[in-house]
């Protein structure tokens, strides 16, 4: 007996040194490794429908050389703009957060906004030079970024049935419902929410960009605003586009009205009555303040990824939430019938 503790002693310190060591390796690594994976969930029902067509071996280069692609475009982006880019997204939230402090809202709402005023600038910015100061380690990133996705994506059904295999077999239920609650959550947050306030930010960066409002590096600025603006509740990325349709009016108000009916087109509130009902159909809702929460807070903690770990963690409170309460409402039941016995 006392062989057998000291065996268990043993192993769970060699799982714990094996555990330390991996988290030493793979710390500076976990913000790309995370967006891979996020990248290929996203990803992975079109790479399924094109492999219907085309094959999946076919179905995996292409996607993986259109996300390459981009990656490559973005590490551009980054050594010509970010300089200029930081300095104009900081003009642009310090104009923001002064306009945010005139409005009238609710104390609590307006408790929220003064908290992000004075902190979010400054995590902003230390995240952003965190990942683009140093080009050959943000070329790394993006590196092992690429090799996560192309490896998840090749190995999706594989993996899928891998981590339904590690569910315990005791309360395989509430296992399966926690995991339910994540693939909700992840559905919520990247297919429908980030993914539709990037792409009205790539769009308001292309109409800033065209329309002659700021250069390259203001108007991608812009559109990380718009972003921003999306996610909060009662914004949303008509602000930008109102903003820039004054601006052109003194000029010519022809081209402000030109550029209003492609901000109302392309980014709010057009989308938002078209677009996004067909995205959101056939998924679970997260609450927007939950959402709100889980993003601005997870980047506080966490950096980056915390984009993705922090409406997680608060979807997974609220399924131990759920199945806490229908555990309870049960035992009553239980007693009841054990008394009748």
């Amino acid at each position: 007996m006392v062989g057998l503790e000291r065996e268990k002693i043993v192993w769970a310190a060699l799982v714990a040194i094996i555990l330390f060591l991996v988290w030493k390796t793979l710390k500076e690594l976990i913000t790309p490794i995370v967006f891979g994976i996020a990248a290929t969930y996203i990803a992975y029902p079109f790479y399924v429908k094109l492999g219907n067509k085309v094959g999946k071996k076919w179905s995996l280069i292409i996607v993986s050389a259109i996300v390459s692609l981009l990656s490559i475009l973005f590490l551009i982006g980054v050594a010509l703009w970010i300089t200029d880019t930081l300095k104009n997204l900081y003009t642009y939230l310090d104009a923001f957060f002064s306009w945010l402090g005139t409005l009238k809202v609710p104390g609590a709402l307006s408790s929220l906004f003064d908290a992000m005023a004075t902190s979010f600038p400054e995590k902003l910015r230390g995240m952003l030079l965190q990942y683009t100061l140093s080009l050959p380690k943000l070329a790394l990133q993006l590196i092992v970024f690429l090799a996560v996705f192309y490896a998840t994506l090749a190995n999706a059904d594989f993996l899928a049935r891998e981590v339904y295999e590690l569910l315990p077999s005791t309360n395989r239920e509430i296992s399966e419902r926690m995991l339910t609650k994540v693939k909700d959550t992840v559905d919520a947050i990247l297919k429908t929410w980030l993914f539709f306030s990037v792409t009205k930010g790539f769009f308001l960066s292309i109409g800033f960009y065209v329309f002659k409002l700021s250069n390259a590096a203001g108007s991608i600025a812009a559109g990380i605003l718009c972003i921003i603006l999306e996610l909060l509740p009662f914004m949303g990325g008509w602000i930008m586009w109102l903003i820039g349709a004054m601006l052109l009016w003194n000029r010519s108000p022809g081209v402000a009205v030109l550029f209003a009916i492609y901000g109302f087109i392309m980014i709010s509130p057009l989308p938002d009555y078209t677009i996004k009902p067909k995205l959101t159909k056939h998924r679970a809702k997260v609450s927007s303040v939950v959402a709100l929460v889980g993003i601005f807070g997870g980047i506080m903690a966490f950096g980056a990824v915390g984009i993705i770990l922090g409406p997680i963690a608060i979807g997974l409170l609220f399924a131990l939430i759920e199945v806490w309460k229908e555990y309870e409402t049960k035992q009553p039941s239980k007693a009841h019938q054990s008394q009748d016995a």
